[in-house]
């Protein structure tokens, strides 16, 4: 018994410092990593920084890029001195054989990351993996893991920046917020406060806008394909016919029609500005920042900089602009708020340099980070100093503790900004239900509105511009979005058929559909004809290959949502 005590005793001897000298390098990770964000190294006692050391026992070295990306990326990569991790942003570093294959050690290491990609899985693999001439799949791969756009649970998001019918402020205050559903509805309240406001400021008013000047010309062409509500698949839309799903151009349909014979008839009541046809960039966005434009078709970002920047410092709150679903009648489903989309070959890869030991490492760092009161800590802060709960426990913050996390300064002593924007992470709900960005919690992102704004979200029943236009949006179609096939004249064959069919229509649209706009009624089924007539060459071409497109994406990635 003695001797048997004796021999355990110099077992568990021998035995312990291995384990405890394991346990020490997994709580002693020191990982390297270039970045391409803009901004100074956190300091050595930065908080959530100090957190992670004391909580999983990772620290960072950070090499952050200063001058040209691309001479930075072409050193790393001549030299071979490559960090544990790179931040990619396009196929750079994979096509020099710089990054490791993460999919087989995420599916033996991180069961938390492949559940959070689970939705984008399929995609990630196919934009990674070795093809051959047809595209299918040689040999499987993951080399980077998205920033962005892989949602949890439900959206969150409160900004709206795409496609709607925008409308003033001003003009739903006027008539009392009503429910605008049609595009009828839409025009006819324009003209109603045209007619009582002839000028605004001094200036003529313009009812409706249309910007047609350069690359943005697409704002011209775009209406029809929402007002039948379809998503935003670029130039065509997608219907399920007899269990096959058909691909279609968005100009010479019937939906097409249909918009520019209701456009010509609002531009015959005097309600599109003539010169819409004629003004440049500057001058379009011009009159938008002097508050005379009621209303356009136009996506948020190419507005929502500068003009409403200077509508707001002149005061004119009023002036600024509310996106609304629009559709040809009350019997059609909007569809203008689409889930967000996984931001493919963006994000973090783990480098060759790196060994497999670390890297397993790293990825189940990363995986245990996605853990919600992790994820709280990273992107709320941490309970009782960022945030705290009320008596209902609903968690919420103090006007200096918002004011603080706007503060750059600040922001740099207590948030691991590097890490957490490029790092995977949550968005949209947690499991908790919470939002995963506290911005996005409905009463914090109502105490950072003016009186306007929620005035208008009381009056329509919402919380955000985002959810006036769409409360649920639904999810993504496999396929969607048809836009990234974007025909190529550097293949060959119908590929680059296609392309000069795209380019092809262009000038066509810039020449007729104003035509079919200014001209009189009576002319509008001759010119409608004729454009129709020398568009079809290329819309065979075109649909013929985006249909192929389409049977491919279908086959990978699935149809309509269940």
């Amino acid at each position: 018994m003695k001797k048997s005590l004796i021999l355990l005793v110099l077992i568990l001897f021998f035995i312990m410092p291995l384990s405890v000298v394991a346990g020490d390098s997994n709580k002693n990770l020191n990982i390297s990593v270039f970045t391409m964000q803009k901004g100074d190294k956190p300091p050595v006692n930065n908080k959530t920084y100090k957190w992670i050391k004391s909580k999983f026992g990772v620290t960072f070295t950070w090499d952050i890029l200063a001058g040209d990306k691309n001479e930075k990326i072409a050193l790393l990569i001549g030299t071979g001195r490559l960090p544990d991790l790179v931040e990619v942003d396009s196929d750079k570093f994979q096509n020099e054989g710089c990054l490791r294959d993460l999919k087989p050690l995420i599916e033996k290491y991180a069961p938390n990351l492949k559940k959070h990609y689970a939705s984008a899985w399929k995609q990630m693999i196919y934009i990674d993996s070795e093809k051959d001439a047809n595209g299918k799949i040689i040999k499987e791969h993951i080399y980077s893991l998205p920033n962005y756009g892989v949602i949890d649970g439900a959206p969150s998001d409160t900004y709206f920046n795409q496609n709607a019918w925008w409308i003033q402020k001003a003009v739903l205050k006027e008539f009392g917020y009503p429910v605008i559903k049609t595009v009828d509805q839409y025009f006819d309240l324009i003209e109603a406060y045209y007619k009582k406001h002839p000028t605004i400021d001094g200036m003529q008013t313009i009812p409706f806008s249309i910007i047609t000047a350069d690359w943005e010309a697409f704002d011209l062409w775009n209406p029809p394909n929402f007002l039948a509500g379809y998503s935003n698949d670029g130039d065509g839309h997608v219907d399920l016919k007899n269990g096959k799903y058909v691909y279609k151009d968005n100009y010479t349909d019937e939906n097409a029609k249909k918009w520019f014979k209701l456009a010509n008839k609002y531009f015959n009541k005097g309600l599109i500005d003539p010169a819409s046809f004629t003004d440049n960039r500057d001058q379009y966005y011009t009159k938008i920042a002097q508050g005379r434009v009621l209303g356009m078709f136009i996506q948020g970002w190419q507005f929502k900089g500068e003009p409403e920047r200077i509508l707001r410092a002149a005061g004119k709150e009023e002036r600024t602009y509310v996106p609304l679903p629009l559709t040809f009648d009350e019997s059609i489903k909007p569809y203008y708020r689409d889930q967000s989309l996984p931001n493919l070959q963006h994000g973090y890869g783990i480098t060759t340099s790196c060994s497999e030991n670390k890297a397993i490492k790293i990825l189940q760092f990363m995986d245990e980070m996605l853990e919600e009161e992790n994820q709280r800590v990273l992107y709320w802060g941490f309970e009782g100093e960022d945030w705290q709960r009320d008596a209902d426990g609903r968690p919420y913050r103090t006007d200096r503790q918002r004011a603080q996390q706007n503060n750059p300064i600040w922001l740099l002593k207590n948030r691991a900004t590097f890490w957490a924007k490029e790092a995977p992470k949550l968005e949209g709900t947690m499991p908790s239900g919470y939002t995963c960005v506290m911005d996005d919690l409905p009463w914090e992102y109502a105490a950072r509105q003016n009186k306007l704004d929620l005035e208008i979200f009381k009056a329509y029943g919402v919380n955000s511009y985002a959810e006036l236009m769409d409360k649920n949006p639904p999810k993504n179609a496999g396929w969607y979005p048809l836009w990234q096939c974007s025909p190529s004249e550097e293949n060959g064959g119908i590929e680059k058929e296609a392309y000069n069919a795209l380019y092809g229509f262009q000038p066509l649209q810039k020449w007729y559909l104003p035509k079919m706009i200014m001209g009189k009624p009576s002319d509008f089924e001759k010119t409608w004809a004729e454009y129709a007539e020398l568009m079809k060459p290329l819309t065979d071409v075109y649909n013929k290959f985006m249909q192929q497109q389409l049977d491919t994406r279908v086959e990978l990635f699935g149809g309509l949502p269940e």
